[in-house]
């Protein structure tokens, strides 16, 4: 969600030490009280980091799992895959796009220099 944000709001964020990042976790997760404000009560923080540890939690048991897509996006199978074969994995899907033509005209971002 892109909020427009008036010149009296963004003061207000900087003297107040909120992001306006901070403006799109309220806006989503707050309660309406009107048409023209929200706020974020301890009820919708403790929904809201509930939902995110199940989220993590997810992610955690997920970890190293391929899915491997057929044509339009069709899942062809699911499975998890081993420690050795996730470097192989990794390391061709690394060669593949520094040999693309794309890749070497463009300076490699500094995450993917290691």
């Amino acid at each position: 969600m892109t909020q427009h944000l008036s010149d009296h709001a963004k003061a207000r964020l900087r003297q107040r030490g909120l992001r306006e990042q901070d403006l799109a976790v309220i806006l989503d997760a707050g309660t309406s009280l009107d048409a023209e404000s929200v706020l974020l009560l301890d009820q919708d923080v403790k929904r809201e980091v509930r939902r995110r540890k199940h989220e993590i939690a997810a992610l955690e048991r997920l970890r190293g799992c391929r899915v491997v897509l057929g044509r339009e996006s069709n899942v062809v199978t699911v499975y998890r895959v081993s420690g050795r074969t996730i470097k192989r994995l990794v390391r061709g899907v690394r060669r593949r796009q520094s040999d693309s033509p794309s890749a070497r005209d463009t300076e490699p971002s500094p995450s993917s220099k290691r």
